[in-house]
This record gives C-alpha cells, sequence and structure tokens, in this order.
C-alpha cells in the first residue's frame, strides 16, 4: 500500500511540476514573436534587439545558480508559485513597450519569472523518482516546457492578433492564477524533499563555483546546445520577416519547429535510461549540426525540414545532461540543474548579440551557418561524460562486494 501511495504522490506531483512548466513556458516565445514588431515600432537593429535578448540570458545566469542554492534549503513551493506570475506579466507587456527602456524593463520581469520557477521545478523532479527512471522523468518535464514554447508563438500572435496588446495581460493572468490554485491544494510541499548538507566545506558562490566545477562538461554540452537553439529562434522570424512574412508566418514555422522539439526528448531520455548516455548525447548533436548547416544554406520548405530535424536532435539531449548533472550531485539537485539548465540558458542567451553582429556585418544566412556548427563543438565535451561515465560502472561490481 505504501509503495502505490509512493507512486500516485510520484505521478501527481510530476504532473503538477510538468503543468507549472507548461504554464511558465507558454510565455517563452514571447520575446522572439514579438521582436520583429519592436524593431518597427522603436527602429531597432538587429544588434539592439538582440540585446534584449542578452539582458534574459544576464538574469539567467547570474539569478538560477541562487536560487537554486536557495531552493535546496526548503521543500515548500514558493518559487514554482511567484514565477509563473512574474513571467506571465513581464511577456504579456513587451509588444506594448512605448520605448527601448521600457522594453528592457518587461523582458527583465519576464526572465526574472522564468529564472525563478526553474531552479526549484527541475530540482524537484528529482525528487520525485528513481535515478533509474530520472532521465525519462526529465523528459516529461522538459515536454512540459518546449510544448509550451511550441503553442507561445501561435498563442501569442493569435491574442496580439484578435484582442490586441492591452488585453493580453488579463488573458494570461488566468491561466496563472488557476494553477496556483492546484499547487496549494495539492502540492502544498514537495514529495521526498529534504534539506541536505553539502558533501563539501563551501557555501554560497564558493558552492555555486564547485557546482559549476562538477558539472563543467554537461554545462558544456547544455550551453552551446540551447545557444543553437536561441540562434534559430532569434534569427528565423526575423528572417521570415525580411522576406515579407507576416507575425502569423512566424508563429507556424517557430510552432513547427517547436513541436519536433517537444516530441524528441521523451524519445532521448527513454533511450539514454537505458543505454548510454553520452553516446546518445554524442548522436543527437552530430546528427543536429549536420542537419542545421545545410538548413542555413537552402530555402523554403527543405530549410524549415533541415532546421526542424536538426533542433529537435539537439533538443533531444536537454533531459540527459539535467540527469546527469543531477547523478552527479544528489544532495543538490536544484544547484545542479539551476547550473546545467538555466545558467546554460542563461550564457546561451549572451552569446546571441556576437551572432547579432554577425547578422547585421555578413547577413542572416552567415549567422545561421554558426548556429548550425554549433553543435559539432560540443563533441569534445562529450568525452569526458563518457569517461565518468565508464569510470561509474567499473566502480558498481566494488561497491556491491
Amino acid at each position: 500500500m505504501e509503495a502505490e501511495n509512493s507512486k500516485t504522490n510520484t505521478h501527481k506531483g510530476l504532473a503538477i511540476l510538468t503543468i507549472g512548466h507548461f504554464i511558465n513556458d507558454v510565455h517563452a516565445a514571447f520575446l522572439p514573436t514579438f521582436t520583429p514588431i519592436l524593431m518597427i515600432n522603436l527602429g531597432l537593429s538587429i544588434t539592439q534587439a538582440s540585446m534584449l535578448t542578452f539582458l534574459s540570458g544576464i538574469i539567467n545566469s547570474f539569478m538560477q545558480p541562487l536560487l537554486g542554492y536557495a531552493s535546496d534549503k526548503t521543500s515548500r513551493p514558493l518559487m514554482i508559485l511567484i514565477g509563473p506570475i512574474l513571467a506571465a506579466l513581464g511577456a504579456s507587456l513587451i509588444p506594448s513597450s512605448p520605448s527601448y527602456a521600457l522594453a528592457f524593463f518587461f523582458v527583465g520581469l519576464w526572465a526574472i519569472g522564468s529564472a525563478t520557477f526553474h531552479p526549484q521545478g527541475q530540482g524537484s523532479v528529482g525528487h520525485l523518482t528513481t535515478s533509474q527512471n530520472l532521465s525519462f522523468a526529465f523528459s516529461i518535464f522538459s515536454v512540459g516546457g518546449i510544448l509550451a514554447s511550441a503553442l507561445s508563438p501561435l498563442y501569442g500572435a493569435y491574442l496580439y492578433q484578435r484582442l490586441g496588446e492591452a488585453f493580453l495581460p488579463i488573458v494570461t493572468s488566468i491561466p496563472v492564477l488557476l494553477y496556483a490554485m492546484l499547487v496549494f491544494k495539492f502540492l502544498p510541499i514537495i514529495p521526498g524533499k529534504h534539506t541536505y548538507q553539502s558533501s563539501v566545506e563551501t557555501k554560497g558562490l564558493k558552492f555555486i563555483l564547485h557546482s559549476m566545477k562538477v558539472t563543467f562538461a554537461p554545462l558544456s554540452v547544455a550551453v552551446i546546445r540551447d545557444t543553437s537553439i536561441q540562434g534559430i529562434q532569434f534569427f528565423m522570424p526575423i528572417a521570415i520577416a525580411a522576406k515579407g512574412g507576416t507575425i502569423g508566418d512566424v508563429g507556424k514555422v517557430l510552432f513547427i519547429i517547436m513541436i519536433a522539439r517537444s516530441l524528441s526528448p521523451l524519445l532521448g531520455g527513454y533511450i539514454a535510461d537505458r543505454t548510454s548516455k553520452s553516446k546518445i548525447i554524442f548522436l543527437c548533436m552530430a546528427m543536429g549540426g549536420a542537419l542545421l548547416i545545410p538548413a542555413a544554406l537552402t530555402k523554403g520548405i527543405l530549410s524549415v525540414l533541415l532546421f526542424t530535424l536538426g533542433a529537435a536532435f539537439i533538443e533531444a539531449t536537454t533531459p540527459i545532461t539535467g540527469a546527469i548533472s543531477q547523478e552527479w550531485m544528489p544532495h543538490s539537485r536544484a544547484m545542479a540543474s539551476s547550473i546545467v539548465m538555466g545558467f546554460a540558458w542563461g550564457l546561451g542567451s549572451l552569446l546571441i548579440p556576437p551572432l547579432g553582429i554577425i547578422g547585421d556585418h555578413l547577413g542572416l544566412t552567415c549567422a545561421l551557418v554558426v548556429v548550425g556548427a554549433l553543435p559539432l563543438a560540443s563533441l569534445c565535451f562529450v568525452s569526458i561524460i563518457k569517461k565518468k561515465e565508464k569510470a561509474a560502472i567499473l566502480k558498481e561490481p566494488q561497491d556491491e562486494n
């Protein structure tokens, strides 16, 4: 009976966390979706527009590790409640920005909300499941966010076109409030969550730096992957608009790519739990780069198809790097996740402005080729993961004896 109750609590907790991830990230693509509008309304260059993404990267890079550290100290779901509220409010105000300064403020509010939700949400997944199913559990949680990101451009474009920018904050607040009620009723504390002491004699900033050192290999893979994904999200709407496409066209193309991205982590996480995590990461990143480079050099439906497949391959590694980080830091799961998931995403955002400069001076095609080549640069870090994976396998028989 206790085993059945534990399994039920696991499924219920994972379902609520996944719903929260969806609610939070359904606003994730509001910025790239509305970037062409901001560029027209405010007269921004590609480099100036990319600075908005840079801001979100700064916030995620600095806030997520700190919030991950704080999340490991409590079992109360405060962060997964506050995060979606701020994210929805900030994202819904972006298209109504009357000035560049206010655009920065609204993007910052959205980024703070997103940074607040993810460390506790991701860390809690590891407390709800076993190590044997961690990658797959992560993939379910990830799908909630990626599927939301897939719907986000269509959702944002539809609300903007049908209701106008004035109604966006009102409409987007409804699912957030419903989710808050769900958490209050069914998830007052994180099941299976305990407060652990660090395995090293460090606290605060020193422990954050120690965590980055421990997770350096999966972190490096994640940064490269997330830079490539964000590069696709940032440049494709601009490229479509430059060719005369509407905001509806932008939403449709991003939707197609993100649907593929939402499905691939399930397959990647499932296979990784049953085979070798390092081999799956190597295969996915290699295939991703091999598809994204020709995608940048082709046009029309073929280009969209190649971008879709390439993005799907590299996105399949998301739950795997998340699971690896928690396996390497089992007593600081929120911290580990905040680094390999949130901090990595933030660093990826910081690399968008240099890509924007390439786009301004050498053209969008050149910038997209660089974006496509990035996954191939991650393969050297996969070898580090492979060595540690082999060492863990060799150690298991000794532990049993």
